[in-house]
């Protein structure tokens, strides 16, 4: 995911737009800060003695992948409407525009 946000990140500076980029980035800053929180409240509870759920820890870390994922691929096809605005050969990924 590293490769594909450098990529998207030197599209969206030729396009003018690194502010798109960056509320990407703090997005998923945000959901990795998420992340961290709920493994480091895990632990206190396992050193408590409340049993942890592993089943339930996979699934809310895929959830939180899932999630990324979605948000990288949302940025991907705005930057794709942006790179081929007034093209009227280009299928838009969104209708309502992306500015």
């Amino acid at each position: 995911m590293n490769e594909r946000m450098a990529k998207l990140e030197q599209r969206l500076q030729e396009q003018h737009h690194k502010d798109l980029f960056l509320q990407t980035k703090h997005t998923i800053d945000a959901i990795n800060d998420l992340a961290e929180h709920h493994r480091l409240l895990s632990a206190l509870h396992a050193i408590n003695g409340y049993r942890v759920v592993g089943s339930e820890e996979v699934l809310f870390y895929d959830t939180l992948s899932q999630v990324k994922e979605q948000i990288v691929l949302i940025l991907e096809k705005t930057v794709s409407d942006l790179e081929h605005k007034g093209d009227k050969h280009y299928e838009k990924n969104f209708n309502d525009g992306v500015e």
